[in-house]
């Protein structure tokens, strides 16, 4: 994107890329939380110029409208969505797999299988007939599911219950955007999802694009992270879309929502183009 509105203040102001790298520092952090795109007006961010020689530029992980040519990772992200729209059209029951590349949709594997079995004797002889109704759940991999919440294709309002461990849950209640998340008092399962503005120097910390007043820690997750999802420094993560099973808490003076990564599997993290 070459331009951008800004909505700071409650009043709409544009900004070209070139007038918006020229502001001071305070200044671009104060705004760059307001920025939206200024056809579809879905949240759009702003990345610095890279040590590397990339310019500084706008984008948005929530729309393509501006993209004559979308990239290859942009078709990937929409023909996910898509895919995720129509499962969840058909079946009212989805279960997540946990490994990108090997997920199944509807009719690839079976959940579950119940049979009966009927047996009658004629002249000694037994005679079986088997009737069996295969009940098959569709598996979606982490990475589809957040295209498909980054996409706005009803999975983030949907009924469809996901089945974790001995519990079910909707999808509406299991999803939650940053913005949304809130301190829990119950053992419940949360996936976090959303963008990332950035993280901190030595990368021990993510920032959400969405709100100011969330963080999420790293930990001792941080160096199998880094490794799996190949980032190297702070640049790559900003405009990154990301989804995690996490635990959301206050922190000691409660001006700030943490949210504690679980483990390292049930994450995935799309990296801007």
């Amino acid at each position: 994107m070459f331009d951008i509105i800004c909505t700071f203040g409650g009043s709409d102001k544009f900004y070209s890329i070139l007038d918006f790298q020229k502001l001071p520092d305070s200044d671009i952090e104060k705004l760059r939380y307001s920025l939206v795109c200024p056809d579809c007006r879905k949240q759009a961010f702003y990345r610095k110029k890279s040590v590397d020689g990339k310019k500084a530029c706008f984008g948005s992980r929530y729309c393509t409208c501006r993209e004559p040519t979308p990239s290859s990772q942009r078709q990937r992200e929409v023909g996910n969505a898509t895919e995720v729209k129509q499962i969840i059209a058909e079946s009212d029951t989805i279960e997540i797999s946990y490994d990108s590349d090997r997920t199944s949709s509807a009719g690839n594997e079976a959940s579950g299988i119940s049979g009966v079995s009927d047996i009658t004797q004629t002249s000694n002889k037994k005679v079986h007939s088997i009737k069996s109704e295969q009940k098959r759940v569709p598996k979606v991999s982490l990475e589809k599911i957040l295209h498909s919440l980054i996409r706005g294709t009803g999975l983030a309002t949907s009924d469809t219950i996901i089945p974790i461990g001995k519990y079910k849950y909707k999808a509406k209640n299991l999803f939650v955007k940053f913005p949304d998340a809130e301190p829990m008092t119950k053992n419940a399962h949360r996936f976090y999802w959303g963008t990332l503005y950035n993280s901190n120097n030595d990368i021990e910390w993510f920032n959400p694009a969405e709100c100011r007043d969330v963080g999420i820690p790293l930990g001792s997750l941080r160096e199998i992270i880094l490794e799996k999802f190949n980032i190297s420094d702070t640049e790559s993560l900003e405009g990154a879309a990301i989804i995690f099973s996490g635990r959301c808490h206050w922190n000691k003076d409660k001006t700030k929502k943490i949210i504690k990564i679980c483990d390292s599997e049930r994450i995935f993290i799309s990296l801007p183009d």
